[in-house]
C-alpha cells in the first residue's frame, strides 16, 4: 500500500523533495492532483510512497523543511 508523504502547490518544491528522497533509496512517485481548468488555484502535488519507506521519508522531508 503507498502512502502519501508530501503535497505541494508548487512543482519546484515536488522536484525538489522528490529528488531528495530517491537520492536515499526511496523509490516514490508524483500524483497530480491540480485542477488545470482553474489555473492550478485547485488542488496540489502529492508524493507517495510504499509503506515501508514512510517513516524514513517523512524524516527526511522534516529534515529538508527545517533547513
Amino acid at each position: 500500500m503507498d502512502k502519501k508523504v508530501y503535497y505541494t502547490k508548487s512543482k519546484v518544491e515536488m522536484m525538489g523533495v522528490k529528488n531528495l528522497l530517491e537520492s536515499e533509496g526511496i523509490e516514490c512517485y508524483e500524483v497530480d492532483k491540480v485542477d488545470s481548468s482553474y489555473g492550478g488555484v485547485f488542488g496540489d502535488y502529492q508524493l507517495m510512497v510504499d509503506e515501508s519507506d514512510e517513516e524514513k521519508a517523512k524524516a527526511l522531508i522534516e529534515k529538508f523543511e527545517s533547513e
